[in-house]
Protein backbone atom coordinates (compact mmCIF):
# COMPACT_ATOMS: atom_id res chain seq x y z
CA UNK A 1 0.00 0.00 0.00
CA UNK A 2 1.37 3.36 -1.00
CA UNK A 3 0.34 6.96 -0.57
CA UNK A 4 -1.81 8.51 -3.48
CA UNK A 5 -2.90 11.43 -4.30
CA UNK A 6 -6.52 12.43 -4.53
CA UNK A 7 -7.50 15.15 -7.06
CA UNK A 8 -10.18 17.90 -6.06
CA UNK A 9 -12.56 18.61 -6.25
CA UNK A 10 -15.03 16.15 -6.23
CA UNK A 11 -16.34 15.16 -9.79
CA UNK A 12 -19.49 17.10 -9.96
CA UNK A 13 -21.83 13.90 -10.44
CA UNK A 14 -21.39 12.46 -7.06
CA UNK A 15 -23.54 15.58 -5.38
CA UNK A 16 -25.95 15.47 -8.17
CA UNK A 17 -26.69 11.78 -7.90
CA UNK A 18 -26.48 11.79 -3.83
CA UNK A 19 -29.98 14.23 -4.01
CA UNK A 20 -31.78 11.42 -6.25
CA UNK A 21 -34.13 8.27 -4.83
CA UNK A 22 -31.67 6.09 -6.48
CA UNK A 23 -28.44 8.10 -6.92
CA UNK A 24 -25.91 5.94 -7.81
CA UNK A 25 -21.45 6.70 -7.18
CA UNK A 26 -20.56 4.72 -10.26
CA UNK A 27 -21.18 7.66 -12.67
CA UNK A 28 -17.95 7.99 -15.92
CA UNK A 29 -16.74 11.32 -14.18
CA UNK A 30 -16.40 9.61 -10.78
CA UNK A 31 -14.72 5.86 -12.37
CA UNK A 32 -12.35 8.16 -14.78
CA UNK A 33 -10.87 10.39 -12.35
CA UNK A 34 -10.94 7.18 -9.61
CA UNK A 35 -9.28 5.30 -12.38
CA UNK A 36 -6.32 8.42 -12.58
CA UNK A 37 -5.80 9.13 -9.37
CA UNK A 38 -5.36 5.17 -8.43
CA UNK A 39 -3.14 4.82 -11.79
CA UNK A 40 -5.31 2.31 -12.59
CA UNK A 41 -4.13 0.21 -9.46
CA UNK A 42 -5.92 -1.28 -6.59
CA UNK A 43 -5.06 0.75 -3.84
CA UNK A 44 -4.88 -2.44 -1.13
CA UNK A 45 -2.58 -5.05 -3.38
CA UNK A 46 -1.03 -2.68 -6.02
CA UNK A 47 -1.98 -5.15 -8.71
CA UNK A 48 -2.03 -2.95 -11.91
CA UNK A 49 -4.07 -5.39 -14.36
CA UNK A 50 -6.98 -5.40 -12.87
CA UNK A 51 -10.15 -7.72 -14.42
CA UNK A 52 -12.24 -7.44 -11.66
CA UNK A 53 -13.11 -3.48 -10.38
CA UNK A 54 -14.80 -2.15 -7.77
CA UNK A 55 -15.36 1.24 -6.31
CA UNK A 56 -14.79 0.31 -2.91
CA UNK A 57 -15.88 2.96 0.49
CA UNK A 58 -12.85 2.99 2.75
CA UNK A 59 -15.48 3.59 5.46
CA UNK A 60 -18.38 0.98 4.43
CA UNK A 61 -21.82 3.45 4.32
CA UNK A 62 -24.25 0.61 5.84
CA UNK A 63 -26.92 3.22 4.36
CA UNK A 64 -25.48 6.36 5.24
CA UNK A 65 -25.70 8.66 2.65
CA UNK A 66 -23.14 11.09 2.91
CA UNK A 67 -20.29 8.47 3.39
CA UNK A 68 -21.75 6.45 0.12
CA UNK A 69 -20.96 9.38 -1.87
CA UNK A 70 -18.27 11.56 -0.34
CA UNK A 71 -15.46 11.52 -2.62
CA UNK A 72 -12.53 11.23 0.12
CA UNK A 73 -14.45 7.85 0.39
CA UNK A 74 -14.32 6.32 -3.00
CA UNK A 75 -11.22 4.11 -3.63
CA UNK A 76 -10.30 2.03 -6.48
CA UNK A 77 -9.90 -1.61 -5.75
CA UNK A 78 -9.88 -5.10 -7.11
CA UNK A 79 -13.03 -7.57 -5.90
CA UNK A 80 -10.40 -9.97 -4.29
CA UNK A 81 -9.56 -7.01 -1.93
CA UNK A 82 -12.90 -5.35 -1.51
CA UNK A 83 -14.26 -8.85 -0.63
CA UNK A 84 -11.91 -9.27 2.04
CA UNK A 85 -12.32 -5.98 3.24
CA UNK A 86 -15.81 -5.19 3.26
CA UNK A 87 -17.04 -3.43 6.55
CA UNK A 88 -15.15 -5.59 8.72
CA UNK A 89 -11.90 -3.15 8.39
CA UNK A 90 -12.75 0.68 8.39
CA UNK A 91 -10.48 1.60 10.81
CA UNK A 92 -7.24 1.42 8.73
CA UNK A 93 -5.07 3.59 7.13
CA UNK A 94 -5.89 6.14 4.69
CA UNK A 95 -3.33 5.87 1.83
CA UNK A 96 -4.71 9.17 0.58
CA UNK A 97 -3.99 10.97 3.50
CA UNK A 98 -0.22 12.06 3.73
CA UNK A 99 -0.60 12.29 7.64
CA UNK A 100 -1.11 8.96 7.95
CA UNK A 101 2.26 7.75 6.29
CA UNK A 102 0.87 4.62 5.09
CA UNK A 103 4.24 3.95 3.42
CA UNK A 104 6.78 4.76 6.47
CA UNK A 105 4.04 2.47 9.21
CA UNK A 106 3.51 -0.20 7.24
CA UNK A 107 6.30 -2.62 5.76
CA UNK A 108 5.79 -5.18 2.74
CA UNK A 109 8.60 -7.57 1.31
CA UNK A 110 8.36 -10.84 -0.26
CA UNK A 111 11.78 -13.30 -0.52
CA UNK A 112 12.12 -14.50 -4.31
CA UNK A 113 11.70 -17.96 -3.91
CA UNK A 114 9.23 -20.18 -4.91
CA UNK A 115 5.67 -20.24 -3.11
CA UNK A 116 7.36 -17.45 -0.38
CA UNK A 117 4.33 -15.86 1.17
CA UNK A 118 4.35 -12.12 2.08
CA UNK A 119 5.82 -10.44 5.10
CA UNK A 120 3.80 -7.42 6.44
CA UNK A 121 5.21 -5.88 9.51
CA UNK A 122 3.86 -2.92 11.72
CA UNK A 123 6.35 -0.26 12.44
CA UNK A 124 4.53 1.97 14.95
CA UNK A 125 2.46 0.84 17.74
CA UNK A 126 -0.58 2.04 16.44
CA UNK A 127 -4.10 0.69 16.50
CA UNK A 128 -5.02 1.68 12.39
CA UNK A 129 -1.55 0.32 11.71
CA UNK A 130 -2.35 -2.78 13.18
CA UNK A 131 -5.57 -3.54 11.39
CA UNK A 132 -4.21 -2.68 7.95
CA UNK A 133 -1.15 -5.07 8.77
CA UNK A 134 -4.04 -7.55 9.37
CA UNK A 135 -6.01 -6.74 6.16
CA UNK A 136 -2.86 -6.89 3.44
CA UNK A 137 -2.19 -10.05 5.46
CA UNK A 138 -5.16 -11.86 4.00
CA UNK A 139 -5.26 -9.56 1.07
CA UNK A 140 -1.71 -11.25 0.15
CA UNK A 141 -1.60 -14.86 1.96
CA UNK A 142 -5.07 -15.87 1.99
CA UNK A 143 -8.12 -16.52 4.07
CA UNK A 144 -10.56 -19.11 2.87
CA UNK A 145 -9.64 -22.02 0.31
CA UNK A 146 -10.40 -19.46 -2.68
CA UNK A 147 -9.12 -16.64 -1.09
CA UNK A 148 -5.77 -18.42 -1.16
CA UNK A 149 -5.55 -19.55 -4.52
CA UNK A 150 -6.74 -16.22 -5.26
CA UNK A 151 -3.66 -14.62 -3.12
CA UNK A 152 -1.36 -17.25 -4.67
CA UNK A 153 -2.26 -15.51 -8.25
CA UNK A 154 -1.41 -12.29 -6.63
CA UNK A 155 1.70 -13.17 -5.35
CA UNK A 156 3.44 -14.95 -8.65
CA UNK A 157 2.42 -11.72 -10.44
CA UNK A 158 4.58 -9.60 -7.81
CA UNK A 159 7.65 -12.78 -7.56
CA UNK A 160 7.80 -11.46 -11.13
CA UNK A 161 7.95 -7.78 -10.54
CA UNK A 162 10.85 -8.27 -7.37
CA UNK A 163 12.41 -10.36 -9.94
CA UNK A 164 12.69 -8.03 -12.30
CA UNK A 165 13.10 -5.38 -10.18
CA UNK A 166 16.64 -6.87 -8.11
CA UNK A 167 17.63 -7.64 -11.40
CA UNK A 168 17.83 -4.36 -12.70
CA UNK A 169 19.65 -3.18 -9.20
CA UNK A 170 22.49 -6.14 -9.82
CA UNK A 171 22.67 -5.42 -12.90
CA UNK A 172 23.28 -1.44 -12.25
CA UNK A 173 25.23 -2.25 -9.18
CA UNK A 174 28.10 -4.11 -11.53
CA UNK A 175 28.36 -0.60 -13.48
CA UNK A 176 31.46 1.04 -13.66
CA UNK A 177 30.00 4.42 -12.50
CA UNK A 178 33.40 5.87 -13.08
CA UNK A 179 33.64 4.88 -16.59
CA UNK A 180 32.92 7.22 -19.22
CA UNK A 181 32.14 4.60 -21.50
CA UNK A 182 28.98 3.37 -19.58
CA UNK A 183 27.30 6.80 -18.84
CA UNK A 184 24.44 5.74 -21.66
CA UNK A 185 24.02 2.30 -19.74
CA UNK A 186 24.46 4.29 -16.29
CA UNK A 187 21.11 6.48 -17.33
CA UNK A 188 19.51 4.01 -19.04
CA UNK A 189 19.35 1.51 -15.82
CA UNK A 190 18.43 4.46 -14.13
CA UNK A 191 15.60 5.53 -15.63
CA UNK A 192 14.51 1.78 -15.32
CA UNK A 193 14.84 1.67 -11.88
CA UNK A 194 12.84 5.02 -11.75
CA UNK A 195 10.03 3.44 -13.70
CA UNK A 196 10.11 0.35 -11.25
CA UNK A 197 9.73 3.23 -8.34
CA UNK A 198 6.58 5.31 -9.58
CA UNK A 199 3.31 5.47 -8.27
CA UNK A 200 1.96 3.36 -11.26
CA UNK A 201 3.91 0.38 -11.49
CA UNK A 202 3.05 -2.76 -9.94
CA UNK A 203 3.36 -3.34 -6.20
CA UNK A 204 5.68 0.14 -5.60
CA UNK A 205 5.57 -0.38 -1.88
CA UNK A 206 7.43 -4.05 -2.12
CA UNK A 207 10.09 -2.27 -4.42
CA UNK A 208 10.57 0.88 -2.30
CA UNK A 209 11.26 -1.07 0.50
CA UNK A 210 13.74 -3.15 -1.09
CA UNK A 211 15.29 0.45 -1.31
CA UNK A 212 14.75 1.64 2.25
CA UNK A 213 16.61 -1.48 3.70
CA UNK A 214 20.00 -0.81 1.70
CA UNK A 215 21.81 2.58 2.71
CA UNK A 216 23.77 3.11 -0.50
CA UNK A 217 20.07 2.54 -2.67
CA UNK A 218 18.20 4.93 -0.40
CA UNK A 219 21.33 7.09 -0.86
CA UNK A 220 20.58 7.27 -4.74
CA UNK A 221 17.47 6.36 -5.11
CA UNK A 222 15.34 7.16 -2.10
CA UNK A 223 14.50 10.75 -3.83
CA UNK A 224 12.69 9.26 -6.57
CA UNK A 225 9.49 8.15 -4.80
CA UNK A 226 9.93 10.90 -2.49
CA UNK A 227 9.36 12.94 -4.96
CA UNK A 228 6.47 10.68 -6.44
CA UNK A 229 4.33 10.81 -3.64
CA UNK A 230 5.06 14.68 -3.24
CA UNK A 231 4.86 15.86 -6.83
CA UNK A 232 2.44 13.54 -8.87
CA UNK A 233 5.30 12.16 -10.71
CA UNK A 234 3.66 10.41 -14.10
Amino acid sequence: MIFYEKSVPAPESLEEEKQKANGTYLMEDVLEQLKKDFKNKCYICENNELTSINVEHLVSHQGDLEKKFSWENLFWSCSHCNNIKLQHYDNILNCTLREDEVEESIKIKIDPYPKSKVQVVAMKNDQRVEKTVELLNKVYNGTTILKTEEAETIRKKLLDEIRDFQSLLFDYDELDKEDEMERREIHHYKNLIRKHLKSNSAYTGFKRWIIREIPELSDEFGHLFMESNNTQVK
